[in-house]
């Protein structure tokens, strides 16, 4: 009773622009329901999708993006470690409204994001021997941050690339790729629904398609902060082979992934001659 009439209320608040306060019967509607995902997952799309668009400023919206993926990847999945729709929504978050280019401020996001991760990472191919056993203090600070802070784990890192990559980590379409991925092996048992691991797996083959479109980060000067992206060539094998996994696990859908695959590899053979 108490989780519905707060319900009731944050739809009240929302509707007359109070977000703040918002935000913290929000915090005790998951509080009261914390293993109830749809709690989670809508609270999060909130904050990400409606309510950060009510503010011009970028910095501002991202503030309200970050808080969503927060409360999914620290609070969501700390209480429902093996519920596939919240990593299915995490990795959304990261593929669509960060990567994709619907929201006025994605640049933003995108280049808030890579300067996170140049901090956690370093610049260029992560180091992930260095990762897995940091020998430095530095490097230990560096690892700690990745866990505690990013909540990313160096072996599923290297387990993604090896599988998928090599892919830029500074950009949102790989830590789609790896939410993915960690929510198909984490929540793999008997009654995992088949359309659940289909939402995954879709993830995975849209994020593949994007990386390979805009997977290479171009700096614009040396030693500058100031980047545009341009395709990742040395994916295309891996994103073919997405394809024709995504054939295979939806006969149903066959035709329409047969169709985006020779879009693709009309695209790739343009790209690989440009």
């Amino acid at each position: 009773l108490i989780a519905n009439l707060l319900w009731i209320r944050v739809a009240d608040l929302q509707e007359q622009d109070k977000f703040f306060e918002m935000v913290q019967l929000a915090d005790w509607i998951s509080k009261l329901q914390p293993y109830f995902a749809t709690v989670w997952v809508h609270l999060a799309w909130n904050m990400s999708y409606n309510v950060s668009v009510k503010f011009n400023d970028p910095k501002d919206r991202w503030l309200w993006v970050r808080r969503g993926i927060e409360l999914l990847r620290d609070e969501g999945l700390r209480y429902n470690p093996k519920e596939p729709l919240l990593y299915r929504e995490l990795a959304w978050h990261f593929q669509h409204k960060m990567g994709a280019n619907l929201d006025d401020a994605h640049n933003y996001y995108k280049a808030v994001w890579v300067e996170e991760m140049t901090k956690v990472l370093g610049p260029g191919r992560p180091n992930y021997e260095e990762l897995s056993n940091p020998q430095t203090e530095e490097a230990k600070a560096r690892v700690q941050l990745l866990r505690e802070k990013y909540k990313m784990d160096p072996r599923w890192m290297k387990e993604v690339d090896d599988r998928y990559g090599p892919l830029e980590w500074r950009l949102p379409e790989t830590h789609a790729i790896y939410w993915a991925i960690v929510g198909v092996e984490n929540t793999k048992n008997d009654t995992l629904k088949e359309s659940d691991l289909i939402n995954l797996r879709r993830v995975i083959f849209q994020s593949m398609q994007l990386a390979f479109h805009r997977g290479r980060l171009v700096f614009l000067k040396k030693g500058g902060s100031e980047f545009t992206t341009a395709p990742n060539l040395e994916i295309i094998d891996r994103t073919n082979r997405t394809y024709e996994e995504m054939m295979e696990f939806e006969p149903d859908m066959r035709q329409n992934i047969e169709t985006a695959h020779k879009n693709y590899l009309r695209t790739a053979v343009y790209f690989l001659y440009s």
